[in-house]
């Protein structure tokens, strides 16, 4: 039987209800001055897998909603997984089929085919991928092309040894994907197991915290007042202007948690922004960080400051001891190349009732098939330079682009750049020529970082070798990194996830044969 979503406006009343239970009643009115507001803070839907499968449709199409902004209520026309901004949670466990069927609904690109591949272009045009996931390449296959009016079936065998964590899913489709994810087209795709029976992290509240960075410009008349809001396709050489950039959480403007205090909360974090890094941390408290990339930690780390890349997840534990409000922010972060994107807040949580006394886990279940890759292990060295030069890059709006590239070239859909045999282990060096962040990231199987120019990876120190998929390249500075090419044979593509540079060029073909 096919799974669908609850209805939208029943499924957000639910969820506040849900929320405003991890506190007190008390807190549910607002006519005290020392009571907090009302909770806000929803979930998406969920599906789960029954008896071994995970069956639903992905409606992709335009929808129109008024949007909470920073500059207030915006009536706002994204395009959409089934009608609603964000996505559907999906939790599958290992050994499980996940079936997508995916409609394209939108109207037709009235773009033409640009000469260069690497123009963005039919922002209409779609596919899925599955970001993190252990699959075979056939499966997650990104190079496909949903015209409007298509449909594809997506069919994904989780192995049965998967690792236990937080991935997600998102489009793809090569010189449209920036455009898709301004639209908040994300959604977390959950893999159940070993670490979720921890005692202190089963005795936990598991909450998705979806961050989306929003780009909506003005139709017609100029903001602030607009009939019509929406994401600006990128026909102009940078048409994301940060002014018109803000960050959601699960579709809400700055949403409200009520929690006990003691009471122990794991918060599934997901960087679905388009382009900026993010600098996470809660005034007042600390993060204990259990999970990076969907890979749960030996041990977990307690941190003040956890910085996730464009397309990173932490699983982070939470827990307050006294009563009061605490802002959950991302602080400014220069990511090159323009002006650094400001300190906002995300969420508050408001912590007041009776105490709990919940315990945060420390040693946890790792997972048993991504042992430590040794130097011993390596079969093979490689290079790659992620490099930025301010000429020779596509035609963009009758102008010419930047040159994004990846070891001198830009995208080709036609050239293999990497071949690597079944069972390799390579060790990478990712250099980064430009004073820009470069996020590297590729598909199929996670990587481990052994070494960083600066020390540090995700804002912390390097002191053991880190499994991420995704990571930030510090300018004028390099990683390196180790690959194990296991299971799957396939062409499939390594990148960078600041996608306004993935689109107009900063991508390879990798195939495993």
């Amino acid at each position: 039987m096919m799974n669908t979503p609850c209805d939208r406006r029943q499924f957000i009343q639910g969820s506040l209800v849900a929320a405003t239970a991890l506190g007190t009643g008390g807190l549910v009115g607002c006519g005290s001055n020392d009571s907090p507001p009302p909770a806000t803070f929803v979930q998406p839907p969920v599906l789960r897998s029954v008896n071994g499968a995970l069956s639903t449709v992905f409606n992709v199409g335009y929808a129109e909603s008024s949007l909470d902004t920073p500059k207030g209520a915006r009536n706002s026309r994204l395009r959409t997984w089934n009608g609603f901004l964000g996505g559907t949670t999906l939790r599958v466990k290992p050994g499980d089929r996940l079936t997508i069927v995916l409609n394209n609904n939108l109207p037709p690109n009235t773009d033409m085919m640009p000469p260069d591949h690497n123009t963005p272009h039919h922002f209409n045009t779609i596919n899925l991928h599955t970001h993190g996931l252990h699959v075979s390449p056939s499966q997650d296959n990104v190079l496909l092309s949903l015209m409007p009016g298509d449909s594809y079936t997506y069919t994904y065998d989780i192995p049965k040894n998967h690792p236990a964590g937080t991935f997600w899913y998102h489009a793809h489709k090569h010189g449209a994907t920036a455009v898709h994810l301004f639209s908040g087209m994300a959604g977390l795709l959950i893999v159940e197991g070993e670490v979720d029976q921890d005692p202190a992290v089963a005795a936990a509240t598991d909450l998705d915290f979806v961050i989306e960075e929003i780009n909506l410009k003005g139709l017609g008349s100029e903001p602030p007042v607009s009939p019509l809001y929406q994401v600006p396709d990128y026909t102009s050489p940078g048409p994301f202007d940060n002014k018109d950039s803000f960050f959601l959480v699960n579709g809400k403007y700055q949403p409200r948690l009520q929690v006990n205090p003691g009471r122990t909360v794991r918060l599934r974090v997901l960087n679905a922004s388009t382009r900026n890094s993010m600098p996470l941390s809660v005034e007042g408290g600390v993060l204990t960080v259990i999970s990076l990339d969907g890979i749960t930690l030996p041990m977990a780390k307690t941190l003040s400051t956890l910085n996730l890349a464009p397309g990173n997840r932490a699983d982070i534990m939470l827990r307050f001891n006294e009563e009061g409000s605490f802002r959950l922010k991302k602080g400014e972060f220069a990511n090159g190349g323009g002006t650094p994107n400001p300190e906002a807040t995300l969420a508050w949580i408001d912590v007041a009732g009776a105490n709990q006394n919940m315990t945060l886990p420390t040693r946890l279940t790792t997972p048993a098939q991504l042992p430590t890759i040794l130097a011993s292990e390596v079969t093979e060295w490689r290079t790659l330079v992620y490099a930025v030069s301010n000429s020779g890059g596509p035609m963009i709006g009758g102008q010419a682009a930047s040159n994004f590239t990846i070891n001198g070239v830009r995208f080709d859909p036609a050239v293999v750049n990497q071949t690597i045999p079944l069972n390799a282990v390579v060790e990478w060096t990712l250099q980064n020529t430009s004073r820009a962040y470069h996020s590297h990231h590729i598909h199929i199987n996670p990587f481990q970082v052994v070494a960083s120019s600066t020390g540090m990876i995700n804002g912390f120190h390097l002191t053991e070798p880190v499994w991420l998929d995704t990571v930030d390249i510090p300018p004028m500075g390099s990683l390196t990194v180790r690959q194990r090419f296991v299971d799957f044979k396939g062409l499939f593509v390594l990148h960078c996830h600041v996608l306004v540079h993935e689109d107009i060029g900063m991508m390879q073909l990798v195939k495993v044969v």
